[in-house]
């Protein structure tokens, strides 16, 4: 009998189910336009048979359907739920505790004020009413009575009491009511503060409850990995033109930003393009019908809806033929063409190339400094950590460099890749919408660096000149962009009255209008030069426009439909050039038109 009790009970213990809680590492992120895919890894010590595990540190904000568990060493996922841990609320950073430790007593500050007003108030009110007793009379339950007989003494001593202790309270009122004042402008700048660092950030935690059967008892990583729709990224550039006979340095940027419960600490980032997508279904048509239109809306029906170092010493010491002899000169360090005092110790992962001069090569370009030699060291920049893959569908851009982004929902900045563009510079003015004149910067075969469509940043000749949107998604073989204007070229136009005229023929009205187009170049060097004006198109058959040729500037193009003339021209450093647009329209003579 107590042979099989005991087979029994080591029977139920080794099917007993083995607890085990762990905190999970986000070790990747890939950022999409709208959502990121995030992978965390976990380190289990599982028992034979089955285990309870539950792993921690997930954001609550994912999509359900996405959650993918992978484990090593044949153990296998019996079963698996996510669940939202309401009751445990987040640690929050040392310098959030610290607002809020302001807070807290911004508060009690203010509620302290509050009731040394308000019992100051009381007591003031109180003390004159009892200096007016006193000196006139008052109430004593239903009968009433009058002080008399007080002695001119007796009264300076309650007047002089009475102004004493009365300025001591108003002064105290005003002190604090001050005071209130200040520490409510504090609390607001703090509660401003928190939020802004807070941001959207949840203080729930993700749990994922996982049922694992383990063959033998070992040490496992679970890796999970899921999608949420609380992050984005957006690309943008600084577009820097130094001076028009250069190419154009464009730098690409981007903006990073995470609201998912959860702060991604030294973190693996990758940015793409794809657009994940709650169905991927191809869209198929179902038959169209028509039907009549009444007040203007159709009826017709639509379906439903780096932390470590490196010493060079030995290494240079080896290579330069030196020993060990203490009185040996030490070699001169120059990182990125800057000389710098001793081993700068520099992360290896950060180092792009290490060349070594000796002897007198040294010495010549940096004198009796480099009698030890020069160790020449050339640090990686941003782009040499960013590699771009070419998708079937998009473009990931893979960042070697460890991010920490918060949850807070602040932007944060990545560099991403540098582009040099050629580009043809030209000014381009239409004076009769606005005699601005612009400098446009035309690029060709910009779609084969893969430009992805963002604002700009335009810097030009070492200025700020504002923005613009590059969109990379047209289908134009040159995608111009504005740059701003330019006050070294000027641009007039104005009408010739001494051409323009209206007469009357017969029952209609017939006006001619001649303006005149100035040009002028004050830069010190020819320009190319884009000028468009534009003469009026009539869809009535009662008024009739014809351009005058003969008196009008021949233009290189002239699109008839919208009436738009345009001039492609050179102009020399000080020049000028003039342009004449002429016609004349013809209109019932009892009618008005809008002729400006």
């Amino acid at each position: 009998m107590k042979k099989t009790l005991f087979l029994t009970a080591g029977l139920l213990l080794s099917m007993s189910v083995f607890a085990n809680n762990t905190k999970t590492t986000l070790k990747r992120a890939t950022v999409y336009f709208s959502g990121a895919e995030l992978t965390h890894t976990a380190n289990v010590n599982l028992a034979k048979g089955e285990n309870s595990v539950t792993l921690e540190g997930l954001t609550p904000n994912i999509d359900i359907n996405s959650l993918k568990i992978n484990i090593n060493n044949s153990v296998m996922v019996a079963s698996s739920e996510f669940t939202t841990d309401f009751l445990t609320e987040k640690k929050s950073s040392d310098y959030v505790k610290k607002l809020q430790d302001s807070i807290d007593f911004s508060t009690a500050e203010i509620s302290r004020l509050t009731t040394a007003i308000k019992i100051n108030t009381t007591s003031l009110e109180l003390l004159r009413r009892g200096v007016e007793t006193n000196l006139g009379g008052g109430v004593d339950g239903n009968n009433s009575f009058v002080r008399i007989g007080l002695t001119t003494a007796e009264i300076a001593q309650n007047l002089a009491f009475f102004k004493t202790r009365a300025t001591s309270l108003e002064k105290s009122i005003v002190d604090d009511t001050r005071l209130k004042a200040e520490q409510e402008k504090t609390l607001s700048r703090l509660q401003n503060q928190i939020r802004q660092e807070q941001g959207k950030k949840g203080v729930n935690n993700g749990l994922l409850n996982l049922n694992l059967v383990a063959s033998y008892a070992t040490e496992a990583t679970v890796t999970v990995t899921y999608f949420t729709s609380q992050a984005s990224w957006t690309p943008f550039y600084d577009m820097i033109i130094s001076d028009i006979s250069k190419p154009v340095q464009l730098r690409g940027r981007s903006k990073v930003r995470q609201t998912t419960g959860i702060d991604w600490n030294r973190v693996n980032i990758t940015l793409s393009t794809a657009t994940p997508s709650k169905t991927k279904d191809a869209p198929v048509f179902s038959t169209w019908f028509l039907d009549f239109v009444q007040n203007n809306v159709a009826l017709a029906r639509r379906p439903a809806p780096v932390a470590n170092t490196i010493s060079y010493d030995r290494e240079v010491s080896a290579s330069m033929g030196f020993g060990s002899r203490a009185d040996t000169a030490q070699p001169l360090y120059v990182v990125d063409g800057v000389p710098v005092e001793g081993n700068p110790n520099i992360d290896p992962s950060m180092i792009q190339n290490t060349e070594i001069l000796r002897d007198a090569s040294a010495t010549a370009i940096y004198g009796s400094r480099a009698a030890g030699g020069v160790i020449l060291i050339t640090t990686k920049q941003m782009e040499d950590f960013v590699l771009a893959e070419e998708r079937t569908t998009s473009t990931e851009f893979k960042i070697d460099l460890p991010y920490t982004i918060p949850g807070n929902g602040k932007e944060q900045i990545i560099d991403l890749r540098n582009f040099e563009l050629k580009a043809e510079f030209k000014h381009y003015s239409a004076p009769k919408l606005d005699e601005n004149v612009f400098l446009i910067a035309d690029f060709k075969d910009w779609e084969k660096l893969n430009i992805l469509s963002g604002m700009a940043n335009i810097t030009y000749e070492g200025t700020f000149v504002g923005q613009t949107f590059l969109n990379t998604a047209q289908t134009n073989q040159v995608l111009s962009v504005t740059l701003g204007t330019d006050n070294r070229v000027s641009v007039k136009r104005e009408r010739l009255t001494d051409f323009s005229k209206v007469r009357t023929l017969s029952s209609n009205t017939e006006a001619t209008l001649v303006y005149k187009i100035t040009v002028k170049n004050n830069h010190g060097r020819p320009i190319k030069f884009t000028l468009k004006d534009q003469y009026p198109i009539s869809n009535q058959s009662d008024i009739k426009v014809e351009l005058l040729t003969k008196e009008t500037t021949t233009p290189t193009f002239n699109i008839e439909e919208t009436g738009v003339l345009t001039w492609d021209f050179d102009l020399a450093a000080g020049a000028s050039r003039e342009f004449r647009v002429a016609y004349t329209v013809r209109f019932p003579k009892n009618r008005k038109i809008n002729l400006k």
